[in-house]
């Protein structure tokens, strides 16, 4: 019998979805995509969550709780992002360790306050208890109209891939939050881990405009999660590394902790960018949008036929079908 370490953690959730199969017609999309959508009505119901626990997910010596109430939210948020959706409510259970002093808690809540106040969204509920370490568990609703939301699924062999943003900040970010030998830090690198930023409204362009084909957002790292839309779309891939965008802060302080500048960028996690699939024939509508939203949006790849798989080609032209992907919780290691 197979290990969790060994199964991994999308080899668990593979078994979870083999063993319950839902029956409710109402049910549009279930385990495999970022959100759960149900039908109600005549309007898309959409529902996701995350939980973030201390000293996996975060370090209280590393964050102060203002900024861990904002990323609590936001990781969230970005999950109805890759579907453009529009985020409404959210219920948070925390489990709160009985040395945690009232003013941390009190701060914690005006982080998230403010990130739902930015996006519209509304605390309806939730739970507390006590618990050994602070753990944090947000469910968040939102809406979707009928055929205006983007899956994971539904890419298209020639469709362009792209990705928002830069990539690699924030898990540069965390190497020097880890790092305790170096004294000043660079704050721009580590707030992109500590406060990401949920692409919302680029999510909802492209759902309004219709001009992406499949869209993820990246949690766990650009390949992994680029893997995981193939894999329910049933296409393969070609990234080109010389296209990654990276930001001038990233190239500065890399090398401190790679020798391969790329490989952050690649299987790092936690960018909390939008990875979609588009027609080329949108070309000129997603760079016009990119300019309206101030937020570059970059062609890194190419979608392939299935049998091509996820090929990864090196600024000196060489080809490498990547086997190590990105994070995963239960091997408790990027991979290399």
């Amino acid at each position: 019998m197979k290990s969790l370490q060994q199964l991994g953690e999308f080899g668990l959730i593979r078994e979870i979805e083999r063993w319950i199969t839902p029956s409710d017609p109402d049910l549009i999309q279930g385990i495999g995509d970022d959100v759960a959508v149900v039908q109600f009505g005549r309007k898309y119901l959409l529902l996701t969550t995350d939980v973030l626990i201390e000293d996996v997910h975060f370090m209280r010596s590393w964050t102060n709780p203002y900024l861990l109430g904002k990323k609590s939210l936001a990781v969230n948020l970005s999950d109805i992002a890759a579907m453009g959706g529009i985020p409404k409510y959210f219920l948070i259970s925390i489990g709160v360790p009985q040395t945690l002093s009232f003013t941390f808690i009190s701060s914690f809540y005006r982080g998230l306050k403010e990130e739902a106040k930015k996006f519209n969204v509304d605390l309806i509920g939730g739970d507390t208890s006590l618990s050994e370490k602070l753990m944090i568990n947000i469910c968040l609703i939102g809406k979707g109209e009928r055929g205006k939301l983007i899956f994971r699924k539904g890419a298209e062999v020639g469709d362009d891939l792209y990705v928002s943003g830069t990539l690699g900040d924030a898990a540069l970010g965390l190497k020097f939050l880890e790092d305790k030998r170096m004294k000043k830090k660079p704050k721009g690198l580590i707030e992109r881990h500590l406060a990401p930023t949920p692409r919302i409204e680029l999510g909802q362009a492209l759902a309004q405009q219709r001009l992406a084909h499949a869209m993820i957002d990246i949690s766990d790292g650009l390949l992994s999660d680029t893997q995981h839309l193939l894999e329910e779309s049933r296409v393969g891939a070609r990234i080109w590394e010389e296209r990654l965008p990276l930001s001038k802060n990233y190239f500065r302080w890399v090398r401190r902790y790679s020798r391969e500048p790329y490989q952050l960028a690649l299987r790092g996690g936690e960018d909390y960018e939008l990875l979609f699939t588009a027609p080329k024939k949108v070309r000129t509508k997603i760079s016009s949008l990119s300019h309206s939203l101030g937020l570059p949006v970059t062609c890194i790849g190419e979608i392939l036929p299935e049998n091509e798989g996820l090929q990864l080609i090196h600024r000196n032209g060489k080809i490498q079908v990547p086997t190590q992907l990105g994070f995963d919780h239960f091997l408790k290691t990027p991979g290399g």
